[in-house]
């Protein structure tokens, strides 16, 4: 295992990302039923600041562990 550091631009521009899709994917579909009224505007709110926390914007580069790529097995 090394250490890898990801520079805070590029760790961003994938949280970005990521939370685009999750958007898209998830709270996109939750509003419309916000809108008519089978789930309440909290529950909504609560899985935004759930991909939020699950994708963070970072102040600065981050250094993490990585190890070895697994190998695919037919």
């Amino acid at each position: 295992m090394a250490i890898e550091t990801f520079t805070q631009e590029n760790v961003n521009l994938h949280a970005k990302q990521n939370r685009k899709d999750a958007y898209e994917k998830i709270t996109d579909p939750m509003f419309l039923q916000v809108q008519r009224g089978e789930i309440t505007n909290e529950e909504w709110l609560a899985e935004i600041n759930r991909i939020k926390e699950q994708f963070p914007y970072v102040d600065a580069d981050v250094e993490m562990e990585v190890g070895e790529p697994a190998e695919f097995i037919e």
